[in-house]
Order: structure tokens, then sequence, then C-alpha cells
């Protein structure tokens, strides 16, 4: 039977695991099983997976692995009932989506990539995809990567941006993110209640790399299962992004700050992935400062999944159930 919860009520296929933990009435954490028939798209997409990781990888030179990340925004096509142009916003390069109706209001998009790595341009096809599933006007800015530019120079483009998409606009601003760019997302909402500003109305998070200590308990235990991202990674990015900032600051690890207040969010991660703890553990904290918090562990994918659609299956999947997600919130 469906759930019903805060937001509305929520559905999910046969087999889910359907709690781990609960606001009230509002289920928290919920684990989506495996798709039913044949996996060649899922081994297909994993593959691939495999592929685009050369860009993360420490080993690949730091200029090289930016432009092997920036090809793979043209491996993967893009949404084509979406239109998008190249533009200056706030100072940044920007990619702005616009869907052909979209609903009143926008989408910030902050992408992945490590702090040191990816951009809007690596991002595009899937953000793409995303902007039309929500069915929103949606911007992705390229903010400064480390090490030339380390903590908190991002989170000054992320304010820049967001500040300057608030100017004006009509309906809700969500912010979503990936990965690093999820992190980035809660270190954004962290900065603007610090500075009492109007926090956005919705989170979006996939993947999201939450804690630069790398504290996590399973992160090496992963490394086997996870074609996208390994631990060890994690460590030499950090070193290069937290700057003369402590990496158990709030502001590089966030899965440290006070959630109190917070706007509703939903996490999508695989149970496959690297950075499984930093999700579990969010999702844990979140739920205890009282945030309308909804966690998605996706049986058998990896990190970021959602990037391979459309050859994968549970990546536009993935997108419905934000969908489904968003909606419930937004007409609450």
């Amino acid at each position: 039977m469906p759930e019903r919860g805060v937001a509305g009520i929520l559905t999910f296929a046969p087999g889910a695991s359907l709690c781990v933990s609960r606001q009230g009435d509002y289920m928290t954490i919920e684990t989506i099983p495996p798709r039913f028939g044949l996996k060649l798209r899922t081994w297909l997409a994993r593959r691939m997976a495999r592929k685009v990781a050369q860009g993360l990888s420490p080993d690949v030179e730091m200029e090289t692995g930016r432009k092997i990340m920036d090809a793979a925004g043209d491996r993967i096509p893009m949404d084509k009932s979406v239109v998008y142009a190249d533009v200056r916003l706030a100072g940044l390069r920007t990619l702005v989506f616009g869907p052909k109706h979209p609903r009143k209001g926008q989408l910030l998009y902050l992408h992945g990539g490590g702090y040191c790595r990816g951009s809007a341009y690596s991002h595009r096809p899937f953000v793409s995809r995303l902007a039309a599933v929500l069915n929103m006007k949606t911007r992705a800015p390229d903010y400064r990567l480390a090490p030339e530019h380390p903590c908190p120079a991002a989170i000054e483009d992320a304010l820049a941006a967001y500040r300057d998409m608030r100017k004006g606009m009509e309906g809700p601003l969500i912010v979503a993110g990936d990965s690093a760019g999820g992190g980035l997302v809660l270190a954004l909402t962290l900065k603007l209640k610090e500075l009492g500003e109007a926090l956005p109305d919705a989170l979006i998070l996939y993947s999201p790399w939450t804690d630069l200590t790398v504290s996590g308990p399973n992160v090496a235990a992963k490394d086997a299962t996870d074609p996208m991202l390994k631990s060890h990674w994690l460590g030499i990015a950090a070193d290069m992004y937290g700057g003369d900032l402590g990496l158990n600051d709030p502001l590089c690890s966030p899965l440290f700050g006070d959630f109190s207040g917070f706007p509703p969010t939903l996490i999508q991660t695989g149970t496959d992935e690297v950075l499984l703890d930093d999700t579990t553990r969010l999702a844990e904290r979140m739920e205890a400062a009282g945030v309308n918090v909804h966690c998605q562990l996706w049986t058998g994918m990896w990190h970021v999944f959602p990037l391979f659609q459309p050859l994968l299956p549970e990546g536009r999947m993935a997108g419905v159930h934000a969908r489904s997600w968003l909606d419930a919130v937004l007409n609450a």
C-alpha cells in the first residue's frame, strides 16, 4: 500500500523497504528494489560510468581530467524538448535550460566533480532532462574550482547565482546538485540561513558529498561496487578544496551543520555508492533537526547514477520519482 506522509501520498515498487526512520508519519528512508527483466542497459551504463570516472581520477592530470569530463557532455543526447543558451549571469558562465511550457519558478543546478572538475557543460545532458521532467526553467552556473580557488569560492559563486535568480522571479526556487554539487547546495543553504536570507523552497540532492573528512565507516568497502568513484580520491580532492578552513567546518562538510529550518529535501543515492554513508547520515541528521526529508536508496546503483539516462532506465525512473515528490511538496 502507498504510505501517506506530510508531503502527500508516496508510492513505491513492491518489495521496497518502506522505512528505516520516521518523522511522525513521514517516511524518511526508502529502499528502491532492483527492476525486473534484462539488465543489459544497466550493464552498459555501468561500463560507461567507468569511462567517465577517468575524468575524476587524481592519476589523470587536472586539465586532462577536466577535458574528459566536459567531453562527457557530448556523449549523451540532451532532452529534445528543452532549449538552452550559454550566457553570463551574475558574472558566471551559465547554461540556461527552458522547457516549452514551464511551470512557475526556477531551478538552480550545481554540478559535481569533487569541487575541482566538472562544469555545467559536462552535466548538460542530465540537467536538460531534469529541467524537462520537473518542467522548470533551470540555470546551471560554472562556479570556481579548486585548487586554484579553494573554499569558500564555490559558495560565493553559488550565492551570487542564487541572489541573481531571486531578483523579480515568481514562484518557487528549487536548488539541486550532485556529488560535490550536492554538498555545495547544502553549504549554500547553511550560508543563506547564517545571513538571514530567504532559503530555497526545496532541495534535491544526488549522491551528495557531505563529509570531506571522509569519516563514513563503509566508504572504502564500496570501492569494489562503485564504478564511478573511489574512496581514496576523496581525501585528495578534499585537501585541494578545503583551503584554510578545517575539513570539519560545515561550509566544507555540511554534514556537521545545523539543519534546523531547512526546506523539504529529496536525496537519491545508490546502494553500491562510495558516498552511501554521507547520504544516510545526512538523512538521519536532517530528520533529527525536524526537516521534511525523503531519502531514496536505489538498489544496485552507483554514484550519481541518474547522470546516465536515457541509457539507464533507473535514471529515468529517478526523474519520475523526483517530479512526484516535488509536485507533492509544492502543492502541500
